[in-house]
């Protein structure tokens, strides 16, 4: 089993990029291995960072065309499983290992946390997973709507689940890929912590810099 992140940047939160570095992408070894999916100029100089940049630039409505170059791209490489998060997002990698055990990385998955608007998707932030013949699948619908914002509702995981689910991929429900809501983590980043170190969650999103060195030092202690 190989295990490929995709983790979602771009230059104005290059501290968050960085604080992964420092922390949980360390934990990542072999077989499996990372990259960012960013800007150009990122790309230029930072190390394992895919340029997936929209053609009319980096803005937030454009995400879904990102992702979609970030999805096409994957397959250039050699993997199993694929899981995509964001850039304030910590991760308990061994965590996700052992759950991904549970699993087989032939049939077509889509595994994250469930948001319900309309419909059921995975929610991007906290990370989802998927597999290769879902990413193909996947890519098959969203290259007709990553840039029709109308349809995609400029949301990168809206639009993936979208896709999935015009390919009849359900989506596969999994509480340990978690995210708070963004006002409370935001003004309150123990919950960010709590959910890592009291709940044993594999993820928890919007995560500060100085949040990541203190989860990571603590599992690492």
């Amino acid at each position: 089993m190989k295990i490929l992140v995709a983790i979602l940047t771009h230059a104005g939160t290059q501290s968050n990029a960085d604080a992964c570095i420092r922390t949980w992408l360390k934990d990542i070894e072999h077989p499996h291995e990372y990259y960012f999916y960013g800007s150009k100029a990122q790309s230029q100089k930072m190390d394992r960072t895919w340029n997936c940049e929209p053609d009319e630039g980096e803005a937030r409505f454009r995400l879904p065309e990102k992702t979609y170059k970030m999805l096409v791209e994957s397959l250039n490489h050699d993997w199993d499983f694929l899981f995509k998060c964001d850039d304030d997002t910590f991760v308990a990698f061994d965590r996700l290992i052992n759950l991904l055990k549970n699993y087989n990385f032939n049939d077509d998955l889509y595994i994250g946390g469930k948001i319900v608007n309309p419909f059921a998707y995975a929610q991007g932030g906290a990370g989802y997973i998927l597999t290769r013949s879902t990413v193909e699948k996947c890519i098959d619908s969203l290259k007709y709507f990553h840039n029709d914002k109308s349809k995609n509702k400029r949301a990168e995981d809206y639009s993936v689940g979208l896709a999935l689910k015009e390919q009849g991929v359900n989506l596969a429900h999994a509480d340990l890929l978690s995210t708070p809501a963004p006002k409370v983590a935001k003004q309150n980043q123990s919950v960010c912590i709590d959910a890592i170190i009291k709940d044993n969650k594999i993820t928890t999103h919007y995560v500060k810099p100085e949040t990541m060195n203190k989860i990571h030092d603590f599992i690492k202690a």
